[in-house]
């Protein structure tokens, strides 16, 4: 089996220096001792398939949006003229789809668990790539204990995060779509410690996630 053929991107407009929609994928576990090279290679196309379906399913064109390989995860940078609502609205309700499409047919080691993250921010460009702190930043998001540990805890598909920026500037002023609920928490991250808001999808949420004083979690080293 191959990768699915998608246009690749064509760097248009140069978004160094501006604000940019960001959006990180993280499969997890990919390194279960259960997972070998070849189910490693089947999560991997369907991390993609599920990366394509979802933003294509958001209207966002392959072709203009910059994306970085991770082995397990996906980063995604997209232009400034990408509404940021549209993609809060629209992305956790189309991962969803895209996972339970792709699990439908995985076998129970090939299935896969999503935890994906959107923040908003100055991303800057070179010949080698992206850069910036709202890079970082949203891998942090997928790298917290209280993201990681919803989606242990509930067995659900998806757990999408939102950073604070994108939660109070966008999705506390707008109805959210139907079985998506928010909850805040607070982490710390290696050298970062912030505040930010996550939904789950899929399998059933653990009451103990409930936002009521906001979950704090202290790495076990520094």
């Amino acid at each position: 089996m191959t990768f699915p053929k998608f246009p690749e991107y064509r760097r248009e407009v140069d978004m160094s220096g501006t604000y940019c929609p960001i959006l990180f994928f993280d499969v997890a576990g990919f390194g279960r001792p259960d997972r070998d090279a070849d189910i490693q290679q089947a999560v991997r196309r369907g991390l993609y398939q599920i990366v394509f379906g979802a933003l294509d399913r958001a209207a966002v064109p392959h072709t203009v949006y910059y994306r970085q390989d991770h082995g397990d995860g996906v980063l995604a940078v997209l232009p400034p003229t990408v509404p940021v609502l549209a993609l809060a609205e629209s992305l956790p309700i189309w991962q969803h789809l895209e996972i339970r499409r792709y699990n439908k047919c995985a076998s129970p080691a090939a299935r896969i668990q999503l935890r994906s993250a959107l923040h908003i921010g100055p991303v800057y460009r070179d010949e080698q790539g992206v850069s910036g702190r709202a890079l970082i930043h949203a891998a942090r998001l997928i790298d917290a204990p209280p993201v990681r540990r919803a989606l242990a805890d509930s067995h659900a598909d998806l757990v999408f995060a939102a950073s604070d920026r994108v939660y109070d500037e966008v999705i506390c002023h707008h109805p959210t779509p139907a079985g998506v609920e928010y909850r805040r928490f607070a982490a710390r991250v290696k050298e970062d410690e912030f505040t930010a808001w996550f939904t789950v999808l899929g399998g059933h949420a653990d009451p103990r996630l409930e936002d009521r004083p906001p979950l704090r979690v202290v790495p076990d080293h520094p």
